[in-house]
């Protein structure tokens, strides 16, 4: 059985909900950290001829074609890697295109040929990736993955789950509209609960008070803001740029950390 080693992790910012990178695509979040991750690691994406010989016969011989020449802007001095597949978590997909780990490694210049799976374990899914990446490399069916998740609850849209086919035989004509950031990734769907409540159960289950809870929250949030003024969270952070019309705006900084205090948090 094969040893397995992280060569390098990066990630980007943390926004709030609806913060500055609320229009920033699931698949750009993740294409940010794909490229940034193998520069840090002196590497860029290559492909062997064994994956190219997957590909259709009328592209073989092409080399890049224009959606990889897009995203690929590594310098020619790195070390070339072949990656053997891309394995990233997603729980909101609802309204990001098909398989968002591959949407997010082509935008980040690797070859066509590579395989890429997104997974859906709920909180879990960005772990589970890395997991499933270590375990195919334990087992020997591949040498390199690239693995992590991707998310963002901002672009969730609302759905209407009825309007395909019609609200006509409802009393009002109308059916109801589902917030598919609480219904797909906050709503217990089973006993119909939001994952808010979990906690509540958590808590009354182990004896946990509201006391506790809050002295916990505030030594997280102060250790959040010292690892951003100290530099520490830097260190792990791909800045992402975003285009307006007032020139690029750049976001470097997780957003949602406060200054607050236990007076403050007992008023919540």
């Amino acid at each position: 059985m094969k040893n397995v080693v992280i060569v390098s992790g990066v990630r980007t910012p943390v926004g709030s909900f609806g913060g500055s990178l609320k229009a920033v695509s699931v698949k750009d979040l993740g294409t940010c950290v794909m490229k940034e991750v193998l520069k840090r690691a002196g590497l860029r994406p290559g492909v062997t001829d064994e994956q190219a010989a997957y590909g259709p016969e009328s592209l073989k011989d092409q080399g890049m074609i224009d959606i990889e020449k897009k995203g690929y802007d590594y310098d020619e001095s790195l070390k070339e890697l072949f990656v053997d597949e891309v394995i990233m978590g997603n729980v909101l997909q609802a309204g990001q295109g098909q398989n968002t780990a591959r949407q997010a490694m082509i935008n980040a210049g690797l070859p066509r040929f590579t395989p890429a799976m997104t997974i859906n374990k709920i909180c879990g899914s960005g772990l589970k990736a890395i997991a499933l990446g270590a375990q195919a490399i334990m087992a020997g069916s591949a040498d390199v993955v690239l693995a992590g998740g991707q998310e963002s609850m901002s672009n969730a849209p609302m759905a209407l789950l009825k309007a395909r086919w019609g609200h006509r035989m409802e009393l009002t004509g109308q059916g109801p509209v589902h917030d598919l950031m609480v219904f797909d990734g906050l709503y217990e769907i089973f006993y119909g609960y939001h994952m808010g409540l979990t906690a509540e159960n958590i808590v009354e289950k182990y004896g946990i008070s509201r006391e506790e809870q809050d002295q916990l929250a505030l030594l997280s949030h102060n250790r959040a803001l010292a690892a951003i003024q100290d530099g520490t969270f830097a260190k792990e952070i791909v800045p992402v740029t975003i285009a307006s019309r007032k020139g690029d705006i750049v976001v470097d900084t997780d957003e949602r950390p406060m200054e607050t205090s236990m007076e403050k948090l007992a008023k919540l």
